[in-house]
């Protein structure tokens, strides 16, 4: 099994956002107020990276651009270290050409590697798609290692990879997954030595999407046991939330779930907080066994039929939120630890044969 150390960290720097999207993973919104501080998103990456080596920082939100000086002193300090950084925005900066390419300008002094750039149905109410293709023209050129539009739909939606293409008068962008759910490999660079694709995802009902999302709302695996797989981000891809938590990702707002939350970065190191994490058998679990093996788990050991799933899931993540945010499957699985520890060992017997 690969070591369950955090080489990505993702850093959730606020959930203030210029948007409240109705799909958002992690409740954003303009009426939330957590914020990171400078100091605290480089002691954590500098501990993570001093025990373990981090690849890769992430800088996502919330809107990671309202931090101003401290969202590009920071990208500054993982560039200092020879860490890859990537930024998730919405865009909602670039109100003109020139406001998008001062921004582009600043991001790329500061030494980001990568940009993505948030487009759907959700944003559209809140931000308009004149301004992704501000922020993607004016990146055009500028070094980025990659630069992509991070788009997820559905069967009815209106900003598919289709629309995008068409609105960028770019037919041949490259997608970074195929139909499987599989990364692709992008076919080449540009001229200018970056890559450009779009980041295809589907919607999910996680999130404040959770309730909301209907069926046909949704693309389904053509299987449910394709979601049957160990999951590949707990712990490995950590986050940092807002509130200075480590938290095991950033597929689901984490800072507060009893499984999913490591605690306080101020309290204890961030490293120590993930070796930790990584002993905890539910952890162990979902990153060898997955979340949907766990939850169907814990659905057939609870004797008062206390423990719910989904007829189907159109994601590993909405297992993984449906089982995380059930106490009673929660307290099933830890009450019955040893099953889990079985289970555990056969799958990694079988991995090491």
């Amino acid at each position: 099994m690969t070591p369950l150390f955090p080489r990505m960290l993702t850093i959730l720097t606020t959930n203030t956002c210029t948007a409240e999207c109705g799909h958002c993973t992690v409740h954003s919104s303009p009426q939330r107020s957590g914020r990171l501080s400078l100091e605290a998103m480089t002691k954590v990456i500098d501990e993570l990276h001093t025990a373990d080596g981090l690849q890769v920082v992430v800088f996502a939100g919330g809107e990671p651009t309202l931090l101003k000086e401290n969202l590009l002193e920071a990208i500054a300090h993982c560039d200092s270290l020879g860490i890859s950084t990537r930024m998730v925005t919405n865009a909602s900066w670039a109100v003109s050409d020139h406001a998008a390419r001062r921004m582009v300008r600043k991001l790329r002094e500061a030494g980001l590697a990568e940009l993505n750039l948030s487009a759907d149905d959700f944003h559209l109410p809140y931000i308009s798609f004149d301004n992704i293709k501000r922020a993607w023209r004016a990146s055009k050129g500028q070094g980025f290692l990659n630069v992509a539009i991070a788009n997820c739909h559905g069967p009815r939606s209106q900003i598919t990879p289709e629309f995008i293409r068409r609105e960028l008068n770019e037919p041949d962008i490259d997608v970074r997954f195929d139909e499987d759910g599989s990364q692709t490999q992008p076919r080449s660079t540009h001229d200018d030595g970056s890559t450009y694709m779009l980041s295809n995802g589907l919607l999910q009902r996680i999130g404040r999407a959770r309730n909301t999302l209907k069926d046909e709302d949704l693309i389904f695996p053509a299987s449910q046991t394709q979601l049957n797989r160990p999951c590949p981000w707990a712990v490995r891809s950590a986050a940092l939330a807002p509130n200075g938590h480590l938290v095991a990702c950033c597929g689901i707002e984490a800072a507060g779930n009893e499984v999913l939350d490591f605690g306080s970065t101020d309290e204890e190191s961030a490293s120590a907080k993930a070796r930790k994490a990584s002993q905890d058998v539910l952890i162990k679990g979902i990153a060898t066994l997955g979340p949907y093996m766990l939850l169907h788990l814990a659905g057939a050991l609870d004797r008062h039929r206390t423990v719910s799933t989904r007829d189907r899931y159109a994601s590993m993540c909405e297992a993984c939120e449906d089982l995380v945010r059930q106490p009673s499957a929660v307290s099933v699985l830890r009450k019955h630890c040893s099953v889990v520890e079985r289970e555990l060992a056969a799958a990694q017997a079988k991995e090491a044969r």
